[in-house]
């Protein structure tokens, strides 16, 4: 159930998607509430819209923006509105903003923007009746941490070491991962130690730890040696292949520039809580890096992390525009470029505290030679009895999470503020390694690190499960339509191996190895066999063990299934052909994906036929092929079962995935999602839970899923949803939000 996109046609048209409503799910008037004035296309805008909206003139829009006679807009574009303010939204004593409601939009999806909670909302409005508020109502958005949503289990800010020592720098590390290895802010890191550039780190480097008893200086970033400059500098041209950068001491690049130097690119600067030069303020201050690129034809993708506000121009036109304060944030923007020279403009300001800007580019269809890759099988397994890896020191304990789609930070920022609302702690999300590692090495943290570090503010553990090795992983002659193992074992323990080492003691607490192997397509269509994922798995394991002691290890989850020739194995056969194996040496928790069909969370298999007939029902499996895989309890059960007999009691079983569709099918496969009633999905799903609290032989329980909806409705994989696509709530969400935890 976790991975339906059959092939990278798929993948490319999600991620299109993503984008698309990603934008869309930004409020327009956050932007002016912010003090920008800008506005972002909605379906249904016109040009006239947009300027009665704001109290302006169709001429005016136009001219400001450039545009043309008889231009079109469309969804998704930003544009700039002439003389609104920020300022005029502010709503009075009490509240941060007003927001202006928009058609389409409902209370929660605004809550989850601005990150305060539904019901401060509703009280700062008076609000009697939350599915009741009218397009061009103006909501106060509360102001203070009283209407923040906070986590449910709330954890001192980190403090550092008791004493201040020393670390020396290791192969693969970098200041992002020291820093919350010691728990210690990474601009205070850099401060503290002289750093200006983080990415400058050499192995056996000795960095100063601060600690919590010893008075700690914060000396500005020392500053590399400049040319005297003069007071009032010229405003000099663009760079070739490099880039000019200026700075001011104001917000918006206005007057005469401080400061102007020429910057290497790729662009990556990082001053902490210190000033980018001599002149320039610490807090405060703009700038722009401009230059002129020779590039071959191709498409782009530009990168850009960002601590407060972004703009990115490619000759002369805006392609990204995250002009907000915000924390370090990730933003992209794919460019398709003829040949020869382009202009790359970055904007970029910084109101307080930490600031950092960077800036890269890659050709988007450019195919990576591979490294070469030993031809040769694998040696074959030990016929000794398996060694058993180390246990972390803690347990898995039962827990309420969920799986999203929460990469970048127009998903990561509503998902988990929505998982606070719930109460929950947990957060599922995919990682898949052929994109993260797309030739040996060359292995994207970007994404991963903002997600990252975004769960750690918002007190979110996160489970990331991994799968879908790169193609110059795989087997010669491997369909690389479908995802598929790696033809080298140790290829996929060496990223799991960084992967872990990367977020130990951050807020990933958990690695799943693998989903749903004993299904053809997630197996690369070859012979599906339970030993050779337990080689995987060994060589995961001691891997992530070595790098991170603390990380808990899950078992990839079989689909709930019966045997059906080479397409799929049985559940229950497989799972006991990994214990037999030894899966329990080398795992933390056994994952499991219990779905619930058309049937109640308490109903054996037994009695599925039976009870479908009784409440109704279009799609007869329980009556047709009666088989545990029906049934959500049977299927737990039946895992305990298998854990207790093969010694592995102790082991958690660990539902990564469990939830029910409803509210009709959006695809023929899946038609119990006919016979389910989102009020049933709701029912079902709190009583799932309880059952699993119940128990106290389940660890994370993860439901499948949050925002699926949202970012790729009419998909089957939005059925089991339970929020709208415009993020509006499903009655089990509500339920989930009431429940006890």
């Amino acid at each position: 159930m976790a991975t339906f996109v059959a092939n990278r046609w798929g993948r490319a048209c999600l991620l299109l998607l993503v984008l698309g409503l990603a934008v869309a799910l930004v409020p327009p008037q956050a932007l002016l509430a912010q003090g920008q004035n800008q506005h972002v296309v909605r379906t249904g805008d016109t040009l006239f819209s947009i300027a009665a909206r704001y109290g302006t003139t169709v001429d005016a829009i136009v001219s400001l923006n450039g545009l043309s006679s008889g231009s079109y807009i469309h969804v998704g574009q930003v544009l700039r509105i002439p003389g609104a303010s920020g300022g005029s939204a502010s709503g009075g004593a009490g509240c941060s903003a007003t927001h202006v409601v928009q058609a389409g939009e409902n209370l929660l999806a605004i809550a989850l923007w601005y990150e305060v909670s539904m019901d401060a909302i509703v009280a700062a409005n008076g609000i009697a009746n939350v599915d009741q508020i009218g397009i061009g109502q103006q909501l106060c958005i509360p102001d203070g941490t009283a209407g923040v949503v906070q986590a449910p289990v709330p954890t001192p800010a980190p403090t550092g070491p008791a004493q201040a020592t020393t670390h020396t720098v290791a192969a693969g590390e970098n200041l992002f991962r020291i820093a919350l290895r010691y728990g210690v802010p990474t601009g205070l890191l850099m401060a503290v130690n002289g750093i200006t550039d983080p990415t400058t780190l050499s192995i056996g480097q000795v960095l100063v730890i601060p600690g919590a008893d010893t008075p700690v200086t914060q000396p500005a970033p020392a500053q590399p040696a400049r040319a005297p400059v003069a007071q009032t500098p010229a405003v000099t041209g663009v760079g070739t292949n490099a880039f000019q950068a200026s700075y001011w001491n104001n917000l918006d690049l206005s007057g005469t520039p401080v400061l102007s130097e020429t910057v290497s690119a790729p662009l990556n600067l990082n001053w902490g809580q210190g000033s980018p030069g001599t002149g320039v303020a610490a807090d405060g201050f703009s700038a722009k890096f401009e230059g002129d690129f020779t590039f071959a034809a191709d498409t782009y993708r530009f990168t850009s992390v960002v601590d407060d506000g972004m703009r990115l121009y490619i000759d002369d036109v805006l392609v990204k525009d995250a002009w907000i304060d915000q924390a370090a944030s990730t933003y992209f923007a794919d460019v398709a470029l003829a040949q020869g020279t382009h202009r790359v403009r970055l904007e970029y300001y910084d109101r307080s505290r930490n600031a950092q800007i960077s800036l890269r580019w890659e050709q988007r269809s450019r195919v990576q030679a591979p490294t070469p890759t030993p031809t040769q099988a694998p040696p074959p397994a030990s016929t000794q009895a398996p060694t058993p890896v180390s246990q972390p020191a803690v347990t898995l304990d039962f827990a309420y999470g969920i799986q999203a789609h929460a990469l970048e930070v127009h998903n990561s920022r509503p998902v988990l503020r929505a998982i606070n609302d719930l109460g929950f702690t947990w957060l599922k999300q995919q990682v898949r390694w052929e994109d993260m590692e797309p030739s040996r090495g060359n292995r994207k943290w970007v994404e991963l690190d903002d997600l990252v570090d975004r769960a750690e503010r918002a007190n979110v553990n996160v489970l990331f499960s991994v799968v879908a090795a790169p193609a110059w992983a795989r087997e010669p002659g491997a369909n690389l339509t479908v995802a598929g193992p790696p033809l080298d074992d140790q290829d996929f323990a060496n990223y799991l191996g960084a992967l872990a080492s990367r977020y130990c003691n951050s807020s990933v607490k958990a690695l799943e190895v693998w989903n749903e192997q004993n299904l053809h397509y997630e197996w690369g269509d070859l012979a599906i066999n339970a030993d050779d994922y337990i080689a995987m798995l060994r060589a995961a394991s001691t891997a992530i063990r070595a790098a991170c002691p603390t990380m808990f290890i899950i078992s990839g989850a079989p689909t709930p299934t019966g045997n059906n020739g080479v397409i799929a194995v049985d559940d229950l056969t497989y799972m006991e052909s990994m214990l037999a194996a030894g899966m329990a040496n080398y795992v933390d928790g056994i994952g499991a994906h219990p779905s619930g069909y058309n049937l109640p969370p308490d109903i054996v298999w037994q009695d599925g036929c039976a009870t479908i007939q009784v409440t109704g029902n279009t799609f007869n499996g329980a009556c047709d092929n009666p088989h545990h895989s029906w049934s959500f309890r049977s299927t737990m059960e039946g895992y305990r079962a298998l854990a207790v007999q093969y010694g592995a009691g102790n082991k958690k079983i660990v539902p990564t995935e469990f939830g029910w569709a409803a509210g009709g099918k959006f695809h023929p496969s899946y038609a119990y999602a006919d016979d389910n009633s989102y009020r049933e999905q709701a029912d079902w799903t709190v009583q799932a839970y309880r059952m699993m609290k119940g128990w106290g032989w389940v660890g994370p329980a993860i439901l499948w899923n949050l925002n699926f909806r949202v970012v790729a409705d009419r998909t089957e994989r939005a059925q089991w949803g339970i929020v709208k696509s415009d993020w509006s709530p499903l009655p089990a969400y509500d339920a989930l939000k009431a429940e006890p935890k």
